[in-house]
């Protein structure tokens, strides 16, 4: 499976420097696996990514303290402190650098690269607990919240000072709105006995509601749906009995699924991928479990076709799927 990696033009050498490399090829996607900044121990934690390319996350201590940051396009980091919290955590990022977050048993908005710090209001009167997921960039806020009056936990809105609360279907327990692009769709997932979640998207513009469909795959556990972008295509993973996550993109028109994990994740047995966002081109974000080290690690990806010439001259002879790739570049070309 790994030497699908290898796509240097040249010769062994040049195969055995691509292999080496943190750098690898899956499903028509070029994957850029890092560690976050600072202590490491216990792994990266990628939340999300904005539509400049920037992703946003955490980085976790081997004392469980958290190490927040920005990851910038050139690779470099961007520190971030939410009231010199060791455990506040960042989940969501605008281009205007906006991130929230949950600090504690509140949600947050920070400015000014996690200097100013607001605390969101209460939902109701009766919010025990409250986090924020995803900020679009009009600064319209979704998460989720715990209400002691109904012991239920919904999701919620927050755009104009005003929260609207979010519950798909009657009879759910824990709603997590997760990501919200410009066009105010929402996307997120909810269950109904604590365990089985299934996606939803809530359009802010009309209030309504779209169940999504579970990906048909064996011994399914769970769906998650997780970031979404301009051109509705929703990211996420799902979770099989033995405990293994696979990502997914999931085109909201034509509702298919295409499955991608990181390259660098278990082939066989216990394997972790969560797609956690994706931005306007296409690139995506999230974090996988190496298998090799066992450590946690972060990951960006963009869209990316492996040259013909260069398998031919590699003797690889595997034909790559990349047809999502494929009909992205397609549209992209034909935008005016």
């Amino acid at each position: 499976m790994r030497i699908l990696v290898a796509f240097v033009t040249g010769g062994l050498m040049a195969l055995v420097m691509v292999i080496v490399a943190p750098n690898a090829r899956a499903g028509g996607f070029l994957f850029t696996n890092f560690d976050g900044p600072a202590d490491n121990t216990n792994g990266t934690t990628v939340n999300g990514i904005n539509n400049l390319g920037q992703a946003v996350g955490f980085s976790t201590a081997a004392n469980g303290n958290l190490n927040n940051f920005i990851r910038n396009v050139d690779g470099s980091f961007t520190p971030l402190s939410f009231n010199n919290s060791t455990q506040a955590m960042a989940n969501g990022l605008n281009v205007s650098g906006q991130v929230v977050g949950a600090l504690g048993l509140t949600a947050f908005f920070s400015t000014n690269g996690g200097n100013t710090v607001i605390t969101l209001p209460s939902v109701t009167s009766t919010t025990t607990a409250e986090a924020a997921f995803g900020i679009n960039d009009h600064g319209t806020i979704v998460g989720q919240y715990t209400d002691s009056n109904t012991g239920t936990s919904p999701g919620f809105v927050f755009a104009k000072a005003a929260f609207t609360t979010l519950n798909p279907v009657a009879n759910d327990s824990q709603v997590f709105a997760q990501g919200i692009n410009n066009n105010g769709l929402v996307v997120g997932f909810f269950n109904t006995d604590g365990v089985h979640d299934h996606g939803f998207l809530f359009n802010t513009n009309s209030n309504s509601y779209n169940l999504l469909a579970d990906p048909v795959v064996p011994n399914l556990l769970f769906t998650q749906f997780l970031g979404i972008n301009d051109h509705n295509e929703a990211v996420g993973y799902y979770q099989t009995n033995d405990g293994s996550q696979h990502g997914f993109l999931y085109d909201i028109a034509s509702q298919a699924y295409s499955f991608l994990d990181d390259p660098n994740a278990a082939m066989s047995g216990l394997s972790i991928t969560q797609i956690t966002g994706i931005e306007d081109s296409g690139e995506i974000a999230g974090f996988y479990v190496d298998a090799n080290s066992g450590l946690q690690r972060g990951f960006v990806a963009t869209a990316s076709v492996p040259e013909p010439g260069s398998l031919l001259l590699l003797g690889l002879g595997a034909t790559i799927v990349a047809s999502y790739a494929v009909r992205r570049a397609q549209r992209d070309r034909s935008k005016p």
